[in-house]
């Protein structure tokens, strides 16, 4: 996603030499920085080894005291997250380094300025506050239109609780409206749009990502991630359209996987949808990422494997 940020050097010039009031402030501290949504993976995560997008065959895959194969499709999930995030919020951070050029006593703007990855086009960035809640707007217009050109390309809100940063807010990228006024999208013209929202202001703190495909009417695949001040990390995803069990049909999965610091890990999948609908697997894995126990809740001869007191204990990130 970082691909869709876009290069304003006429902004960064301005910041260069600009002065911020206090007021100022209060309106940068309400757009999210990469550390207030970043997953937390552990030191020891090898995202991508072999991986490809698709989730593994559980028959052929999993083995007690193998690697475990969806331990690392968790951190591949991971770093794809904050890949996305990190895409998204770099768009943010170019107005947040610069004074806005225009303020009012509840509204900043930045702009209108050229849209240089997007000739015979302006941008601007409007921030609005009331109260503690703030909304802010990337919009764009061809050169030379008027108030009611200005169409939306990421909206955001943030609702202030408890601190600097701190409390409840969304953001998104409209794909589908970039495309409809002619823009390249690059990598995504799969997705219509993705929508991020996330909570700072309770631990453990927690984000979520959608992604609507092309067409949809909903968002079908979905990320969230949940940390803990001590390095705990959670990662809890839905694939539609895996090929997870051998047969005719296609598996929706639920994965909840949590870690510790070390890289210790226990993850539950669900299948929700195709031709084990309800079945469930949980795995533990230690720090080297290799299984320690299994546990099938389809198999009745042989339910579980390995050590059930290997697997961490994760409870800290319980609701």
């Amino acid at each position: 996603m970082r691909k869709l940020a876009l290069a304003l050097p006429c902004l960064l010039a301005v910041a260069c030499g600009g002065d911020f009031s206090n007021d100022d402030l209060e309106f940068h501290n309400a757009l999210p920085q990469r550390e207030d949504l970043a997953a937390k993976l552990p030191d020891t995560a090898r995202s991508g080894q072999g991986l490809g997008t698709r989730a593994q065959r559980l028959s052929a895959s999993q083995v007690l005291g193998g690697t475990s194969e969806l331990a690392l499709q968790a951190y591949t999930a991971g770093t794809r997250f904050n890949t996305s995030v990190d895409g998204l919020l770099s768009l943010l951070e170019l107005f947040r380094d610069a004074p806005p050029t225009t303020r009012e006593t509840d509204r900043r703007i930045w702009g209108p300025f050229p849209a240089q990855d997007h000739p015979g086009h302006e941008l601007r960035f409007v921030m609005e506050r009331q109260g503690a809640s703030f909304a802010y707007l990337l919009q764009f217009r061809p050169n030379g239109g008027g108030e009611s050109a200005w169409w939306t390309y990421l909206p955001g809100t943030f609702k202030a609780d408890g601190g600097i940063r701190k409390g409840e807010g969304t953001l998104a990228l409209d794909l589908k409206q970039a495309r409809a006024h002619g823009f390249d999208t690059g990598d995504a013209t799969a997705l219509d749009r993705l929508d991020i929202g996330y909570q700072t202001k309770a631990l453990p703190t927690r984000v979520e990502l959608l992604f609507t495909g092309a067409g949809a009417t909903v968002p079908l695949t979905r990320y969230a991630s949940r940390q803990t001040p001590e390095g705990l990390g959670e990662m809890a995803f839905r694939l539609p359209g895996e090929d997870l069990i051998p047969g005719g049909l296609l598996e929706t999965l639920d994965i909840l996987a949590r870690w510790t610091p070390d890289g210790r890990g226990v993850l539950v999948l669900n299948i929700l949808e195709g031709d084990a609908k309800g079945a469930q697997y949980t795995e533990c894995w230690d720090a080297r990422t290799r299984i320690t126990f299994m546990q099938r809740n389809w198999d009745f001869l042989n339910p579980t494997e390995g050590d059930r007191g290997s697997c961490p204990d994760v409870s800290a990130l319980n609701p």
